[in-house]
């Protein structure tokens, strides 16, 4: 693959984490339909991942039958409460035997967050491994990856890369099925339903690279 082709399809791949990331806020109908969100990330899941577009079809019309209430309502019951949540956003309540908030591997992820040189801000009131939050975090590093390749940074960008692995492989991958597998049962939404196939199917079916081309960026 052409160094300029490889970061288009970085571009993309990291463009589908962040998207999707959005899917998962309190839904606003005018940023996921008027602003564009579903569509960009439809047409960017079907060059990146075929197998999760093909789920992700049927998500903008679930969306525009629904009274913006009803989905308000449904993301409550399954990610926010303030009842018992059906399907809980965060990785440790699938990765630890204690299934606790906040455990061990919460730190972890903080602890990687820290190295790629993020820090929470004070705006931000939940726990570091909110699937939102972890979703960005594999954004920012293809970004940052990106940059690096783009200013002829090899050492830099693979090792953005490695990270991406690392936190892919470890703290993202291990839960989604599981917590897929949740808000498949519990949802009454078709659009949230949709939400968690396609969002398996992305993170199981989307490796990160390996190595870098030859020529990548500005060796291009």
């Amino acid at each position: 693959m052409a160094g300029k082709d490889f970061i288009d399809v970085e571009r993309q791949r990291g463009d589908c984490f962040r998207f999707l990331a959005v899917c998962f806020y309190p839904p606003e109908r005018k940023v996921l339909l008027e602003e564009g969100v579903l569509e960009n990330l439809h047409r960017l899941l079907g060059d990146v991942c075929p197998e999760a577009a093909s789920s992700f079809e049927g998500m903008a019309g679930a969306l525009s039958r629904a009274a913006e209430e009803e989905l308000a309502v449904a993301h409550a019951k399954l990610f926010v409460g303030p009842f018992e949540l059906q399907a809980p956003p965060y990785g440790s309540l699938y990765l630890e035997s204690q299934k606790r908030l906040m455990g061990d591997s919460t730190m972890e992820v903080l602890k990687m967050y820290q190295r790629a040189g993020l820090a929470f801000s004070g705006d931000f009131e939940d726990a570091p491994d909110h699937i939102a939050a972890e979703l960005e975090f594999m954004y920012f590093l293809i970004a940052k990856e990106i940059q690096a390749l783009r200013q002829g940074d090899r050492i830099d960008a693979f090792g953005y890369l490695k990270m991406q692995q690392e936190f892919q492989d470890k703290y993202l991958r291990p839960w989604m099925e599981p917590f897929g597998e949740r808000i498949r049962t519990a949802s009454e939404h078709e659009f949230y339903t949709l939400l968690a196939e396609s969002l398996s199917t992305f993170i199981m079916k989307t490796p990160v690279p390996r190595t870098l081309p030859e020529k990548v960026g500005a060796e291009a």
